[in-house]
């Protein structure tokens, strides 16, 4: 689904998201609220993307509600600027990526792309405040070598069946290491696995592909 007040904007994305082939749009609205009502409708919906500023409820609000609503939804926000604060509510709601209207289109259809593997997704701009956030330091977890080989796939925004495919096992393989993985480090997602693999040293962070995963 796509939330934006702006029409043109609406028009850019539908277009741009048709042309890809990635997903196939469900809905769009141009107000948070309308969106929450189809939503709640079609709550199988996988991914929307959200503006903050419209008419009504804000984005971070529409956000929070959409995920109690299905905490599995992939949000990626789509806004013309980014407050720290805002940014790391977002964070801490489990948003799935934050595209900046000021990217050129290859960046919008590359975050798309790495919506559809399953890799989050953030513009450049804002890698540096995704990483610092959360500086409370909590006891580092010993991965094994090929848990730190997956997560090393996982920071250059390979998907399970990439990963797979690269260290020649099944995806079922890798899927269990990642849930083995979240569950040791108490973490809910794939992002925030990658960036505590980042934080504690276990990728090197001028390692990773930032336009792809981050």
């Amino acid at each position: 689904m796509i939330v934006d007040d702006d029409a043109v904007v609406r028009t850019g994305l539908r277009e741009l998201i048709g042309l890809s082939g990635l997903f196939t749009i469900n809905g769009e609205a141009g107000r948070g609220d309308d969106f929450l009502s189809m939503f709640r409708e079609k709550p199988e919906t996988e991914f929307a993307i959200i503006d903050l500023s419209m008419p009504g409820l804000y984005g971070t609000v529409v956000a929070r509600k959409a995920l109690e609503i299905n905490p599995g939804l992939r949000i990626m926000i789509f806004s013309a600027y980014v407050d720290k604060s805002e940014l790391s509510m977002l964070l801490e709601m489990g948003i799935f990526g934050y595209i900046l209207k000021t990217e050129g289109f290859d960046q919008i259809l590359k975050a798309l792309s790495n919506a559809a593997k399953g890799a989050p997704y953030f513009s450049p701009e804002l890698v540096g405040q995704v990483l610092m956030r959360n500086t409370v330091h909590t006891e580092k977890i010993e991965f094994t070598p090929r848990e730190a080989e997956i997560l090393a796939f996982m920071c250059k925004g390979l998907s399970v069946e990439e990963i797979a495919s690269e260290l020649f096992v099944s995806s079922r393989t890798i899927e269990k290491h990642r849930t083995n993985m979240l569950s040791r480090a108490n973490k809910k997602s794939t992002l925030d696995l990658v960036l505590y693999a980042i934080k504690n040293g276990i990728v090197p962070y001028n390692s990773i592909d930032h336009k792809s995963v981050l």
